[in-house]
């Protein structure tokens, strides 16, 4: 039996009563009275929308989203009432949900700026920014005193990467920490990282303890491989917020640089629950260079590309034109002297013209070395895209009619993945930015080989996989320097074993280390040449050292050199360890060439395979390991066997001939699997996992 409408007067006394109570301070008792007034007078719309209010204030926002929903369905209409229901509804995680409310309330007042507002939130939560910009532009223009709506648009526009726009929103507003903050993250975008410093200095010193300043100034710092400053700013941090997005993974990256393992077990459980919690705890990269587990590596990945390029609903695919030469797109921001490079240019050169139309997405910095210079020569048409949104590099792309499009950034900083959200291509691949899954759907297909991604961990890879007969590109090009600077001017001991590591710090954890002790304990004399970053780090990695029963003077610690004096310096070496769980990927690749030994441990997940890709691909099995044990005994074995390592040197003195450094043979491999590929799609058949049948070097 439905209840019957009560009259007004009486619902009217509870509601004063309510609001008695309430200005008295009694909240509890005022919510105890508005409750009495929806159970008796269920059809009166006013005790919805009080009660409501009152859970709202108190943050029980799923009660209140229900009263806000009970006060909606009844009349009159009310665009306050729908639009604290969308409210609660964003509170709750639904933003869906809440943009059909904020609808409802802009046809009932279609001139209110803090629902056009608050529609824009709601869009950007769903990473529809498209949508979230016209509902700022229209909430600025309907309220332009009110400042935190520019500020809003322009943290819009960051994420739409316009940071130039974002910057134009941002200038001629008053100092506010919220502002310079964005401004810093606009001028990182810009490459601009002096200026962007200084924003959020400026930030910090109106607004101490900021979190995200100071999260995105730990950032910045870490790429300025300034290691201190950012693990000082990232623990000021993680103080304020334990619980802010992935800054726990980031604090233990930047630690792992300074080789700080203080509580590490600890930390890594923690991580390792966060992840399989689905917390947004540690970027994919940070957790590869902790954790040998294809399983959770894929979890993390996942998190992170649903947080940050989540597929767009609204896009459409380019048509797909057979004949002619298939167009393939490389997206980058590495077109410069940078790993990624020093691998890939003489592929792109080496691409079958007759084919192949090859063309750069360049969004990385404009710099001006050799190396770019000779990107802008190989590639049939270099565009640089750094000023367009994510949405116009797709368009662009689809305009252009690529058929391919191979992203050599993956989830690595600065990356823009959320280009690939859009479907600029039918046909999308990952390659070498990421060594591993990118944990989206956006990709079609991960390049690897048998060796990087085996059977056993096929399924902790979203995408198909293609398998080459061998995974890493390689330039021929690369500088082989005949002149050396000699041990001594390098802090070398002239005659004794010197193994050397010139991996980033942050792959070297304390397993690793205690191998290498072993190792150095094993050869008298030996020692072991790493990189040295940071005084901090250096005084770390001594008392680790002097903590295992090393001397002093068994370390030697090389500063970053120019990268011609870097690989004359491989020469000097001796034998080079890989590390573990991430291994040596150029690096590796330099040392081979350079004819410098190297070996390495494979573990089970991509990033732990690479080295052993390398060595088979360099016809060097014997320098695999099979478990700790017998890494350290084969290590220990070269240290006292200088006849072994010469017949080694011998060997790689024909590296050149080798499928690794083969690259023409390797470009007609990648150019299969792009045809493979694109073949599936003109046949309208949906990816699958491809593999790429060797060619002989003759035909290459």
């Amino acid at each position: 039996m439905k209840a019957a409408r009560a009259p007004s007067g009486a619902c009217a006394g509870l509601l004063q009563r309510a609001a008695a109570k309430l200005s008295g301070g009694q909240a509890a008792e005022a919510a105890q009275l508005l409750a009495q007034a929806v159970q008796q007078f269920p059809r009166e719309p006013e005790p919805w929308l009080r009660l409501g209010n009152l859970l709202a204030g108190a943050g029980h926002w799923t009660r209140a989203e229900r009263c806000y929903a009970e006060r909606c369905a009844l009349r009159p209409a009310s665009a306050q009432a729908f639009y604290n229901w969308g409210v609660a509804l964003s509170e709750l995680g639904r933003p869906s949900d809440a943009l059909s409310a904020y609808a409802r309330s802009l046809a009932l007042r279609p001139d209110d700026a803090a629902t056009h507002h608050a529609s824009a939130l709601s869009h950007a939560a769903r990473q529809d920014f498209g949508s979230a910009l016209p509902a700022l532009d229209r909430a600025v223009a309907l309220a332009p005193d009110r400042l935190h709506y520019r500020v809003e648009r322009a943290r819009v526009r960051v994420r739409m990467g316009q940071p130039s726009a974002a910057l134009a929103d941002l200038d001629g507003l008053p100092d506010d920490p919220d502002a310079l903050n964005l401004r810093g993250i606009a001028l990182r975008q810009l490459h601009r990282p002096a200026d962007a410093l200084a924003c959020y200095d400026q930030a910090l010193a109106l607004r101490p303890g900021f979190v995200e300043a100071l999260n995105n100034r730990g950032n910045l710092r870490l790429l300025q491989r300034r290691f201190s400053a950012a693990l000082d700013d990232l623990d000021q941090a993680l103080v304020r917020q334990p619980d802010a997005d992935w800054l726990p993974g980031l604090r233990l990256y930047a630690a792992m640089h300074l080789y700080d393992w203080r509580d590490l077990p600890a930390q890594l459980e923690r991580l390792r629950q966060g992840v399989s919690e689905g917390r947004r705890v540690i970027q994919p990269l940070a957790l590869q260079g902790l954790v040998d587990d294809p399983a959770l590596q894929q979890q993390a990945a996942r998190l992170w590309a649903r947080h940050s390029f989540a597929p767009r609903a609204d896009w459409q695919p380019g048509a797909v034109t057979p004949g002619g030469r298939i167009r393939v797109a490389y997206l980058s921001r590495d077109f410069r002297a940078h790993p990624v490079s020093f691998l890939m240019a003489e592929v792109i050169e080496l691409h079958d013209r007759s084919r192949f139309e090859v063309i750069a997405l360049s969004y990385g910095p404009a710099t001006d070395d050799p190396l770019r210079a000779r990107l802008r020569a190989a590639f049939d048409d270099f565009i640089d895209v750094e000023s367009l949104s994510d949405a116009q590099v797709a368009d662009l792309a689809r305009a252009r009619g690529v058929d391919v499009l191979v992203d050599l950034t993956g989830l690595t900083d600065g990356a823009r993945t959320g280009i690939l959200a859009w479907r600029p291509a039918p046909v999308q691949m990952l390659y070498l930015g990421t060594l591993g899954t990118s944990g989206s759907p956006v990709f079609d297909y991960l390049l690897a080989d048998a060796i990087t991604v085996p059977p056993e961990t096929r399924a902790a890879h979203d995408e198909c996989i293609v398998w080459l007969p061998s995974y890493q590109a390689n330039d021929r090009r690369r500088p082989r320097p005949s002149t050396r600077a000699g041990r001594i001017a390098l802090g070398l001991p002239v005659e004794a074993m010197v193994y050397c590591c010139f991996n980033n710090p942050c792959k070297i954890t304390p397993e690793q280390f205690a191998s290498w002790a072993e190792i150095l304990h094993g050869v008298p004399g030996s020692v072991l040449w790493v990189l040295d970053e940071d005084p901090q780090a250096a005084a770390h990695l001594r008392g680790h050292a002097e903590a295992a029963g090393l001397a002093p003077g068994r370390l030697v610690l090389a500063r970053r050199m120019p990268r011609e004096h870097y690989l004359a310096a491989l020469a000097e070496a001796d034998l080079f360890l890989d590390t573990l769980p991430y291994n040596a990927g150029t690096t590796a690749s330099d040392a081979l060439w350079m004819g410098l030994p190297v070996l390495s441990l494979p573990g089970r997940a991509f990033a732990a395979r690479v080295a052993a890709s390398l060595l088979h691909a360099a016809g060097l099995p014997e320098l695999i390991a099979t478990d700790r044990a017998d890494y350290v005994r084969r290590a220990v074995q070269l240290g006292r066997d200088a006849q072994a390592r010469a017949a080694l040197r011998k060997r790689l003195a024909g590296v050149d001939q080798s499928l690794l450094f083969d690259t023409p043979r390797f470009t007609r491999h990648l150019e299969q699997a792009y045809a493979l590929a694109h073949a599936r799609r003109l046949a309208g058949q949906p990816p699958a996992d491809l593999s790429v049948p060797p060619i002989s070097g003759s035909e290459g």
